[in-house]
């Protein structure tokens, strides 16, 4: 009998994370201050990990929801596509969304190449063991930069908001190798507030130096799979398992990584941690939250 419970109990759990959970998206909202003047307070959307394929219209319907709060900015940090059959889906879900400063996006490792089978296994931080099918990442940048939506690739952009000049920097995906701190900061005085968007939380030490106000990232999806009182069996980042989700202070900035909205096709379960999106209200003052 006690084998029997434990077989159905199993049975129950995997139909969950595959079936259920993966679908219960969670919008979050946080008032977080940040340090600096008095600056206008902002409103940021943090998107991250689509991972569209033939076929995920669930992820389309929530996005779809999100267009009707106004936003100041949408920062999106990676992994919109699992592979190319994925593209038109992203599109279609992205269309609705507007910012009043703007969208700004990185790419992530899945938006550049196919993720097979035994990539699962490929430790971030080692070297390929072999070649990748790599997506067309060149349709969807064009499309994605037709649509208004700023795409930054090791560079920066500045935005004007209300007489105060922000800085929003993008660096290319680490998990690949994309990326090129020292490029995207290249010339960089710190005089204005910073926001970096960059896909994993890999590089936060390289970052912090630069003392970027706030940082987003994603890729680690919380773990997707965790257990209670012990959080994450695989964070997929090379940074301490804080990073893995949430918000972490350091040394100045803030760094934040979302769970995300979706999950790869060959990684779909999601256990005690389901999938989302955050709205953060930002004030500026000149002594910030600890």
């Amino acid at each position: 009998m006690f084998f029997e419970i434990t077989i159905s109990a199993a049975l129950g759990i995997s139909a969950y994370s595959l079936l259920c959970e993966p679908r219960r998206f969670r919008i979050h909202r946080r008032t977080i201050n940040l340090p600096g003047r008095l600056l206008p307070p902002l409103t940021i959307l943090h998107l991250s990990d689509f991972h569209f394929y033939h076929g995920r219209t669930a992820r389309v319907r929530f996005l779809h929801s999100l267009a009707a709060e106004p936003v100041d900015f949408i920062f999106i940090t990676g992994d919109l596509i699992d592979d190319d059959s994925g593209i038109d889906l992203c599109l279609q879900a992205l269309r609705p969304l507007q910012a009043r400063y703007g969208i700004y996006c990185v790419f992530g490792n899945h938006d550049y190449v196919h993720i097979g089978f035994r990539d699962l296994f490929h430790r971030t931080g080692a070297p390929p063991r072999r070649r990748y099918h790599f997506n067309d990442v060149n349709r969807l940048m064009d499309a994605l930069r037709d649509m208004g939506i700023t795409v930054l690739q090791n560079e920066r952009t500045e935005v004007n908001v209300e007489g105060t000049v922000f800085t929003i920097a993008g660096i290319d995906d680490p998990y690949l190798y994309r990326d090129d701190i020292a490029k995207t900061f290249d010339g960089y005085e710190k005089e204005n507030p910073c926001f970096v968007l960059v896909h994993t939380p890999d590089r936060y030490a390289e970052i912090s130096a630069y003392h970027p106000v706030m940082v987003f990232s994603g890729h680690t999806h919380g773990g997707q799979v965790c257990l209670p009182f012990v959080g994450p069996i695989v964070t997929r980042t090379t940074a301490p398992r804080q990073f893995t989700s949430g918000l972490v202070r350091m040394n100045g900035s803030v760094f934040h990584t979302t769970r995300g909205v979706g999950s790869g096709r060959l990684t779909r379960p999601r256990l005690f941690c389901p999938p989302e999106v955050t709205f953060f209200h930002v004030n500026f003052r000149q002594s910030p939250d600890h």
